[in-house]
């Protein structure tokens, strides 16, 4: 199988192992920086969020200017262009527009405004960008919700977006070959469809892999649909589905928190456990296996050990544990783990965070890893490529560096997606 961001650079692992899959041409890595706020302009204050396991963390409650760096290739920086940045720049936003939460797919952007609006921009072969058009756009479009609708979170896969509304239900739209869209088709939506949840169900939380799709219901259970032949659905089989099926989640499990990676699924028990399921040919499983599972399996974390959020690169899984550490486990061919080595890992291992850090929320790209510190700090590892670590250099960093952000920027939230090689912060200027 070849990824949605093929391996580039001298480093990096080629990985054929993975499943066959039709892709579309190109690549490109999100990095976002609001246009409102570039290093000589001021930005309106945003509030970080706390507590809310992968679905919001550090999520802005009035919203900020959003700063983008790494792979522009499609437009998915928003800037306006289709070149790279190795330092944050900013999203072509206007003036009153203020962004709570950004990911990124294989090739496009989608972010979520103060207002419950939500904006896309980058790569639109298949209408990911839901602005009922297929016309690539190098800075941020509307996406056409329904009338009355007020968003809550929003995710993308390679090729699809996802969003979570206020009553609860969920929206997709874009490439729908595996069933990723959740509404009993494969036929793509350049626009918003209803996910076709069973009756009665209210959701909390999504995520998006490659091309699955998971929701955490208000009475923690787990929804998947989509692609299947690596069990990334966890419902014991390796068939696509193409509306939500259950998650085979131990019996008296309830889980608080969920993540995609490319082709695996995570989830945070509510007791501080971790659960895995789908591929993990790299580790990315965390229970000292390679070998995939088509069921949830516990994640080996150190003794003593609770999860408060979890998060899923390609290859890699990261978590913040209840003290305010992280540990990471599966692909580290570049340092995605960020523990000073390229060594693989089946079981997690901490990574080697600057003295005295304590993480607040984290975010993965494919092949690089992010966090935010409690001091307000953006801290980034792995590969480098196109600069997406944002430290000015394209070269891959096996432990965390700090994010060159614009003076005065005060970071609150950070972004990316499982599926690409960008990166993201949401920022508020410092006050004087």
């Amino acid at each position: 199988m070849r990824r949605c961001v093929p391996p580039r650079g001298g480093g990096q692992r080629a990985r054929a192992h993975a499943v066959p899959r039709r892709m579309a041409a190109g690549g490109a890595v999100v990095a976002v920086l609001s246009a409102a706020f570039l290093p000589t302009a001021a930005a309106a204050g945003a509030t970080a969020l706390a507590g809310r396991t992968h679905a919001r963390q550090a999520q802005a409650v009035t919203g900020g200017a959003l700063l983008a760096w790494g792979d522009g290739a499609n437009g998915q920086l928003g800037n306006g262009t289709v070149t790279d940045r190795l330092l944050p720049g900013a999203v072509k936003l206007s003036a009153t527009t203020k962004i709570t939460q950004v990911r990124a797919g294989c090739f496009h952007t989608v972010a979520l405004t103060s207002t419950g609006k939500v904006l896309a921009w980058g790569l639109n072969n298949l209408g990911q960008l839901g602005n009922g058009t297929t016309t690539n756009s190098t800075t941020p479009v509307k996406v056409t919700l329904p009338a009355g609708v007020k968003v809550t979170e929003v995710r993308a896969g390679c090729f699809h977006s996802m969003a979570l509304t206020s009553t609860g239900q969920v929206l997709a739209w874009g490439g729908n070959q595996d069933g990723q869209l959740g509404n009993g088709t494969t036929a793509n939506s350049g626009i918003p469809l209803p996910v076709s949840l069973p009756d009665g169900t209210t959701v909390k939380a999504i995520a998006a892999g490659e091309a699955h799709s998971l929701a955490l219901t208000s009475t923690g259970r787990v929804l998947a649909w989509g692609f299947n032949a690596t069990g990334d659905l966890g419902d014991g089989t390796t068939t696509d589905r193409h509306s939500p099926v259950p998650v085979a989640l131990p019996t008296g499990v309830t889980v608080t928190g969920i993540a995609a990676g490319q082709f695996h699924s995570l989830a945070v028990t509510s007791t501080g456990g971790a659960l895995a399921w789908g591929f993990n040919n790299q580790g990315e499983l965390g229970n000292g296996t390679m070998q995939p599972s088509d069921v949830p399996v516990p994640v080996a974390l150190p003794a003593g050990t609770t999860v408060k959020a979890i998060i899923a690169g390609c290859e890699h899984s990261l978590a913040i544990t209840g003290a305010g550490h992280l540990v990471a486990w599966g692909f580290n061919a570049d340092g995605e783990l960020g523990n000073g080595t390229t060594t693989d890992s089946a079981t997690p291992v901490p990574v080697t965070l600057p003295a005295g850090t304590s993480v607040q929320a984290i975010r993965a790209g494919c092949e690089h890893s992010l966090a935010l510190t409690s001091t307000g700090h953006v801290l980034a590892w792995g590969v480098g490529d196109n600069g997406r670590l944002g430290y000015g250099g394209t070269g891959s960093r096996h432990v965390p560096v700090r994010v060159k952000l614009p003076a005065g920027a005060v970071p609150t939230a950070v972004g990316a997606g499982p599926m690409a090689p960008v990166s993201f912060a949401i920022v508020r200027q410092a006050t004087p």
